[in-house]
């Protein structure tokens, strides 16, 4: 089951809610979403792991596709997932 999970060893805290996001639809800059995403996600933001787990819920249709289909083997960190995002969705 490890291998379905993009960040398998995710640690959420204790009481933790999901902020509630406007979903990314690709139809705007997806640097300034993950602005948004990052802002809203902001007492989390040293949290990696939970920042890369968590932006799946940020996500609408065909995005959430494309989360799910990242291969773990080439998504380590943070940096590696903004990085796929912005290659995936920039105009």
């Amino acid at each position: 089951m490890v291998e379905l999970c993009l960040v398998p060893d995710v640690v959420t805290p204790p009481k933790f809610k999901v902020p509630d996001f406007e979903k990314y639809k690709g139809t705007t800059c997806p640097k300034n979403y993950l602005k948004m995403y990052y802002r809203k996600m902001g007492a989390y933001s040293r949290d990696k792991k939970l920042l890369m787990h968590f932006f799946q819920e940020s996500l609408a249709r065909a995005m959430v596709t494309w989360y799910t289909n990242l291969e773990a083997s080439r998504i380590h960190s943070w940096k590696d997932l903004i990085t796929a995002f912005i290659r995936q969705y920039q105009y």
